[in-house]
């Protein structure tokens, strides 16, 4: 059986409600549609974003995408193409405002561009370090860390004792920290003699 046979297949599946076949349509068409949209944006951060709401727009408007010879390759490669031209067309538009603002202005909104870079590396180094922990650990910093849940609330999330899942997290925070802190951009350099 094809790829495009399979789409045709997973597509109805998706119309007719099934996640799972939206999700595979997800996995076999993802990697392909986020280089697509990397040869418009330049940026793999944003052409993650692209290829996102490409899928995003693929869903929402799933009443009216059609299949082109049973694929919605096509139809996701087109929506990425247009979304990845607002977006370079959005970044000129701004580049054009700043370069009319008075200069004060200009190198203020230039600190904050490079300030959300700086953000940006910061959250692609988090991610990086929580890839590096098992599942069920990542699960249990994202449940206490950036949903705010108690140890003891994400343990029984998690189907670990509270006792269990505090050890967990302690290794498990103290792992990131410590592979942050080799990320860390603004991290001096270690002396001579000095461990790195």
């Amino acid at each position: 059986m094809t790829a495009e046979a399979c789409d045709v297949a997973d597509w109805s599946a998706a119309l007719a409600g099934d996640e799972r076949a939206f999700g595979t349509l997800f996995d076999r068409h993802h990697a392909r549609v986020f280089r697509h949209a990397l040869r418009l944006v330049a940026v793999p951060a944003e052409a993650d974003e692209v290829m996102a709401s490409a899928f995003f727009e693929l869903w929402r408007l799933r009443s009216r995408v059609r299949l082109v010879d049973g694929s919605v390759l096509p139809w996701l490669l087109a929506t990425a193409t247009n979304l990845g031209r607002n977006r370079v067309r959005g970044a000129l538009r701004y580049g054009r405002v700043i370069a009319r603002l008075p200069r004060e202005v200009a190198v203020d909104a230039a600190e904050l561009a490079v300030d959300r870079l700086e953000q940006e590396e910061r959250r692609r180094a988090l991610l990086l370090a929580l890839r590096s922990v098992s599942a069920q650990d990542a699960a249990l910093i994202a449940l206490t860390v950036l949903d705010g849940l108690s140890d003891a609330d994400a343990a029984a999330a998690v189907g670990l004792r509270p006792g269990a899942a505090r050890m967990r997290l302690s290794r498990a925070r103290r792992r990131l920290r410590d592979l942050l802190a080799e990320h860390d951009p603004a991290r001096p350099a270690p002396d001579e003699g000095e461990p790195a």
